[in-house]
């Protein structure tokens, strides 16, 4: 059951899926042996588990989440957004044109 954000360190509550971001996550764990039915050996089954984790409204802009093998699940910061080389250097510039009719 969803309760609060992924963010550790964010303590907002779940209360609807229409705010923030929602993540299916699906992990494999090896489950206890288990005798396969054929021959009798004893085999190491992967057991699949699907798991629901959120970011609320503020944490969803900045972080997503992130399964790393030696820690588990982490948020991590999403890329800025960068500007377009062209763009990066251009000022606006604003003309005045004279309107008709305008006295002075």
């Amino acid at each position: 059951m969803l309760h609060k954000c992924a963010n550790p360190s964010c303590g907002n509550p779940f209360q609807h899926l229409g705010q923030g971001k929602l993540f299916q996550i699906e992990t494999e764990e090896r489950g206890a042996s288990a005798i396969e039915a054929r021959g009798g050996a004893h085999r190491r089954r992967l057991m699949r588990r699907v798991e629901r984790y959120w970011l609320c409204d503020q944490c969803a802009p900045w972080l997503t989440l992130v399964v790393e093998r030696e820690r588990g699940l982490i948020t991590v910061p999403l890329p800025r957004p960068q500007r377009a080389p062209a763009l990066a250097g251009a000022q606006m510039q604003v003309q005045k044109y004279p309107v008709a009719g305008a006295g002075s």
